[in-house]
């Protein structure tokens, strides 16, 4: 049996990460099984706050609570910081809002690794996601989702995790869900801390995937459930726009991460013009600015800047 390093990023949302970490110390099945609980912290929580943590996983068998206080923000720094953290073979990221359904979660997850040495990674689903009808096929057409469970979108988007409420069974993956995630940590040995990456990480969970499968593969197993509260944090309508351009200039360097032809970067442009047209229609302008700059930004063959990061030039 493989013992598990938990990572929770957080930022100030100690109502969310208090119910998280409750749901994980109620973990069972575990008797065997080292669990290793790591917080990264870009906010602020107190050293009583985190005394009253260590108390609530006491309870696990061969536990341990770890807390790092970061001094650079984003959360894809805060992942990738973790991992030089935490010391088992298996690393569980939850977001901070993230609850877990089953209290058998992290026992079904370890053995699903023990089920195929090949795997690498293994996700689990949200409660409540769905589509409708008419959904999957504006997704599909505007390139936001694909027609297969475990596709990534032409444009490289994730929609089709909205289906995955359907799966039965234990499927194969190019994606997770950020929110409720694993690896084996030595399947990220090629994160680097992406300078496009250090404010909105958008698509973090992508990069993650597409690093890890290169030494394996990634399933999903759909018994493995979460209530994904989804909590705001402080937001504006300035946000709106910074969301929209990181958006377009992360997915763009994730096709470049993955190499992608021209027709990739194609459909990128058109599912970020849908997306622009559809932030004006409701007059979401800083949005639609966002996704505007963005579409400007791949256009524009002189923003090359970051290409050592990611190997050959880029199309």
């Amino acid at each position: 049996m493989s013992d598990v390093s938990i990572i929770i990023c957080t930022r100030n949302r100690i109502e969310d990460l208090t119910r998280c970490i409750q749901s994980i110390a109620v973990q069972q099945q575990l008797e065997h099984t080292a669990v290793e609980l790591l917080i990264v912290d870009d906010g602020d929580i107190s050293d009583q706050q985190i005394e009253q943590y260590r108390h609530m996983v006491s309870g696990l068998p061969q536990s341990v609570l770890k807390y790092y206080k970061k001094s650079r923000p984003g959360v894809w720094l805060s992942r990738y910081e973790a991992l030089s953290l935490v010391r088992y073979d298996i690393v569980l990221y939850f977001d901070d809002d993230a609850e877990l359904d089953d209290k058998l979660y992290i026992r079904r997850l370890l053995d699903t690794y023990d089920q195929n040495e090949t795997i690498v990674g293994v996700g689990g689903i949200a409660k409540g996601l769905h589509s409708s009808r008419a959904g999957k096929l504006l997704g599909v057409l505007t390139f936001q989702m694909s027609s297969s469970l475990g596709k990534l979108s032409p444009s490289s988007l994730a929609g089709s995790l909205l289906r995955w409420g359907e799966a039965t069974e234990v499927f194969d993956t190019e994606f997770f869900h950020g929110c409720n995630m694993s690896f084996r940590r030595d399947a990220l040995r090629d994160m680097k801390p992406y300078p496009w990456m250090t404010s909105y990480a958008v698509a973090d969970d992508l990069y993650m995937c597409q690093l890890a499968s290169r030494y394996g593969k990634l399933v999903i197993n759909p018994d493995l459930t979460i209530i994904h509260h989804e909590s705001p944090s402080p937001s504006s309508r300035d946000k709106a726009g910074k969301v929209a351009k990181a958006t377009a200039i992360n997915h763009y360097y994730f096709l470049a991460l993955k190499k992608a032809g021209v027709i990739q970067y194609g459909a990128l442009l058109w599912t970020l013009s849908y997306l622009m047209l559809k932030e004006t229609l409701r007059r979401n302008f800083n949005a639609a600015d966002g996704y505007k700059q963005g579409v400007l930004f791949i256009l524009n063959p002189r923003k090359q800047k970051y290409n050592e990061y990611l190997g050959p030039a880029v199309q």
